[in-house]
């Protein structure tokens, strides 16, 4: 038999995802040991024998039209094979793909894909599977065409779809993130208007639009789109009080705080902070309480309030100590140690106090996952402003030029200011050779950019 493509585990795994098989069902599919289906799984990059080449080659032959679709979807995604040698056995172009009117297993099959890729931190995929996410037709509207009758199915779908959204997040910035969360509250709340639901279902659909109005108030306001980051935080509060849900509530409220203090007025933003914490501690968990304890010691940091701040970073401490809980809402799912960390000590940069800052900050990033682009340079300015504050001008130039190879690669407003800010700190010292290397590596910017957040 002519071999059609050349064979790897991710292949092979990816021939598995696209007939919708078990690792079970797939061994005895190809007549091998369970084993060898989950190190093809494990192992990504392995290649195959020649004989089993073969026999991925006859299995692909033989697999149903629309697996042979989803396959080279998979194929085209990962940017793995070439379209040629996809050709003599898949029919099925990715125009046809994205074109056609896509039915309840398609939107499945583009969900697991997003999951697997959202896993492997894979952002070249997500951002692929976001373009495909955009322009075919959510699951919303392909139950909505079949009849208003909603199923528990679509709903538990809506839930995944969101928590997907939230953790694509931290790889897609600007306007495709913007573009998706718009997209899906849009078809979620008319699913809500059109579509006939009891009233648990109802109150599930609910979180979920509140869930992505706080999604969108944060991408929104990440690209500097405060008046739209502020519209979202209106409806969402008026969703979750639907719901009943009041953590979620404090939540949105504590983000709308967040920004408040970044771009506004910060004692402003120490009221919003503590009314979401009161508000919503008592029917919270505990990491629950720690974020929105959180959001009161940012807005007394940038307000200078020093007690406050640490009185609410004790609570913040206190809470998270107390552990994760099978309760928790998935939108804590990135508070962790790191994170605590780079709080507290950006929490003592803006109140001036470098030497505590920088020991809390050099740790954290030192831990922190470095495929998210983003969140990094952030925190590393806000290092590089400690080291300036310490009059230690060639430390600081470094961990800039560091933060701008990384701003570099991700389109976020939040991280634009903070690379402005920073290019301004260090302006005075351009004679120093390290500064003269940051400027170097520094995309010139306006001067009128907003305080730092």
């Amino acid at each position: 038999m002519q071999v059609i493509m050349s064979w790897t585990g991710a292949h092979a795994d990816a021939l598995r995802q696209a007939l919708r098989m078990t690792n079970e069902s797939f061994a005895e599919s190809l007549g091998v040991a369970v084993r060898t289906v989950a190190y093809w799984r494990k192992r990504p990059d392995i290649v195959p024998q020649p004989a089993m080449q073969e026999i991925l080659d006859a299995a692909l032959e033989r697999a149903p039209e629309r697996a042979k679709a989803q396959f080279a979807l998979l194929m085209r995604e990962a940017n793995s094979v070439p379209d040629g040698q996809l050709g003599d056995i898949v029919d099925v172009s990715f125009d046809d793909m994205t074109s056609r009117v896509w039915d309840r297993d398609d939107a499945r099959s583009l969900s697991a894909s997003f999951d697997g890729a959202l896993e492997r931190s894979a952002v070249e995929d997500i951002e692929r599977l976001a373009h495909i996410w955009l322009i075919c037709e959510p699951p919303q509207v392909i139950e909505l065409d079949a009849g208003r009758k909603i199923s528990d199915a679509l709903v538990s779908a809506v839930e995944q779809r969101v928590v997907q959204l939230r953790r694509a997040d931290d790889f897609i910035t600007g306007p495709a993130s913007r573009d998706l969360v718009r997209n899906e509250l849009s078809a979620t709340v008319r699913m809500l208007s059109e579509g006939a639901l009891t009233d648990h279902q109802a109150r599930r659909v609910l979180t979920a639009i509140g869930e992505l109005a706080q999604l969108g108030a944060w991408v929104a306001a990440d690209g500097g789109l405060l008046d739209e980051a502020a519209r979202y935080v209106r409806g969402g509060l008026r969703a979750a009080r639907a719901a009943g849900n009041a953590p979620l509530a404090a939540n949105i409220i504590s983000t709308f705080s967040y920004q408040v203090a970044n771009n506004g007025n910060p004692n402003e933003a120490v009221i919003l902070a503590r009314t979401a914490y009161q508000g919503g501690r008592h029917g919270a968990t505990a990491i629950t309480r720690a974020l929105l304890a959180e959001r009161v010691a940012w807005s007394a940091a940038r307000s200078g309030d020093l007690r406050e701040c640490e009185r609410a970073l004790g609570t913040v401490e206190e809470s998270f100590t107390a552990g994760a809980n099978d309760n928790d809402p998935d939108w804590v799912y990135w508070l962790n140690r790191e994170e605590i960390d780079v709080m507290a000590g950006r929490c003592y940069t803006e109140l001036r106090n470098p030497g505590r800052a920088v020991s809390l900050l050099t740790g954290a990033i030192a831990r922190y996952d470095q495929a998210l682009v983003r969140e990094n340079s952030l925190y590393l300015s806000w290092l590089a402003e400690d080291y300036v504050q310490l009059n230690e001008i060639d430390h600081a130039a470094g961990i800039a030029t560091r933060m701008a190879a990384l701003a570099a690669r991700t389109s976020s407003a939040r991280t634009d200011t903070r690379l402005r800010y920073i290019a301004r700190q260090l302006s005075p010292y351009r004679g120093t050779p390290a500064v003269a290397d940051f400027f170097d590596a520094y995309q010139s910017a306006p001067e009128d950019t907003p305080s730092p957040s």
